[in-house]
């Protein structure tokens, strides 16, 4: 019961937090039956709520056994089926107590019903999968053999794909992987059960590593970021991809992941000059406080008319951004500045403190005004149209600063151009020198890496 009352507060929750969530491949989960989801997990709590509203089951979370410490959060997440899992980190003496944990799992397995683990077992916002757990094989495994093997367990990856976690009205894109079924390794596992836990955990950590933008060196994370910055939306536009797809924008992220990989491994002197020019021009950009599709070509194809209908925006808008900012932006401000507290430099939870702060402060802010307008103007309608203009006065207000951001960056850009214009050609010849590179260097790519004339050619980029 109360899961069915807190779902909709919590999809309400993060449609609010994040600007766009997308789902992929959802008609590959199963619609009955045991169901495994095993994701990654770079965003705490934020990574439980995306898998578990856009699944079409109902899930219960397997969560840190420290969760359950207080006695009415344990209640609570028992309330909602939470399951508590036992970790040597947090106290090795508990580690028995994995029994129950494993008995628990299987009986909710046995009974249909779907369970939500997290094999990296920590949370970390780093763009690399972690050592993948045994937990999940283990559950998924061990139900069918307590089961002479006729549950149908079916263990399905996920993978969280954040523009940027901490950040609100940034994007989220979940992809689901093919299930796993545990019927396959029976063999495997009444011969050797370590061998078939094993083999699906690897199983799993490489259905985990495609269905996400992450590394397999941390060392390359800044590059592949650079690369997106300053070359994905012209490698979409070349490849005929949608640069409104988030499906595609993937595939993206993914090609040019295995292409700064494949460089690194077969022509490293000639990937270290090139990360060495990329990050020495982006070190450039960030002390001249500009961005760099300022300096791309296609930046001067954007119209006079546009630049005039954006400058009547932000004028005409303006009392709009007033009132918008007025009513919101003290609740969004200490919302903030309360999470970034609260999590203590651990930043995987900035995001999720940030939503409960803010949907707690915000309902507090938005109640005192509506009652103090209310006692003013003694109306009901009159208030009940008041508040439809709160979430909406708010997402004009983000949208006006964007805008106006983007605005400032172009004043900027021309008061660069007249200050410092040597410098500026400087920079835009570099851009374009690396463009050039890059592009040389995908042809490189595509020809030994891709055949020709193929419906898989683009596998990289999948």
């Amino acid at each position: 019961m109360l899961y069915q009352l807190l779902k909709p507060v919590a999809v309400t929750g993060i449609n609010l937090f994040f600007n766009s969530i997308s789902v992929e491949n959802q008609e590959r989960i199963p619609k009955k039956g045991p169901v495994i989801f095993a994701a990654n997990h770079p965003n705490t709590m934020m990574d439980p709520l995306i898998v578990g509203a856009n699944c079409n089951r109902r899930v219960s979370i397997m969560a840190r056994s420290t969760l359950f410490s207080n006695k009415v959060y344990a209640w609570l997440l028992g309330l909602i089926g939470t399951i508590p899992v036992y970790r040597k980190i947090d106290a090795e003496s508990d580690m028995v107590r994995n029994e129950d944990m494993f008995a628990a799992t299987y009986r909710h397995l046995e009974k249909g019903h779907s369970l939500l683990i997290f094999p990296e077992g920590t949370s970390t916002p780093e763009r690399i999968i972690h050592k993948v757990k045994t937990g999940a094989a283990r559950i998924g495994l061990g139900a069918e053999a307590s089961n002479d093997f006729n549950l149908n367990v079916q263990l399905v990856p996920a993978g969280i794909n954040y523009s940027a976690g901490t950040k609100f009205r940034s994007d989220v894109h979940c992809r689901f992987g093919r299930p796993i079924a545990m019927t396959d390794f029976q063999d495997q596992y009444e011969a050797d059960d370590r061998s078939a836990v094993q083999t699906v955990t690897t199983q799993l950590r490489q259905a985990l590593k495609k269905l996400t933008t992450t590394v397999t060196d941390q060392a390359d994370a800044d590059i592949v970021q650079s690369l997106e910055t300053i070359y994905k939306k012209e490698l979409t536009v070349d490849l005929g991809l949608d640069k409104h797809s988030k499906e595609d924008e993937f595939k993206v992220s993914k090609g040019i992941i295995r292409a700064v990989e494949w460089f690194s491994d077969n022509k490293p002197k000639w990937s270290h000059k090139m990360k060495q020019s990329i990050t020495q021009y982006i070190s450039i950009l960030d002390k001249l406080k500009i961005r760099d599709d300022f300096l791309s070509t296609s930046r001067s194809k954007i119209t006079f008319g546009r630049r005039l209908q954006s400058w009547f925006f932000l004028v005409f808008g303006f009392p709009v951004f007033i009132y918008g900012w007025i009513l919101n932006y003290l609740p969004y401000k200490l919302s903030g500045i309360l999470a970034v507290r609260a999590v203590k430099g651990h930043y995987a939870d900035l995001s999720s403190k940030k939503m409960l702060f803010g949907m707690g402060l915000f309902i507090v802010w938005y109640a005192g005004i509506l009652v103090l307008f209310y006692n003013i103007i003694d109306d009901g309608i009159w208030t009940a149209l008041f508040f439809l203009t709160f979430i909406p006065s708010g997402n004009f207000t983000l949208l006006y600063f964007r805008k106006a951001q983007n605005y400032g960056q172009h004043l900027r850009f021309m008061s660069i151009f007249y200050q410092k214009r040597k410098l500026l050609y400087q920079l835009i010849e570099k851009r374009i020198s690396i463009i050039h590179e890059l592009n040389r260097a995908k042809e490189e790519y595509f020809a030994k890496n891709i055949r020709k004339n193929s419906s898989e050619d683009l596998s990289d980029f999948k």
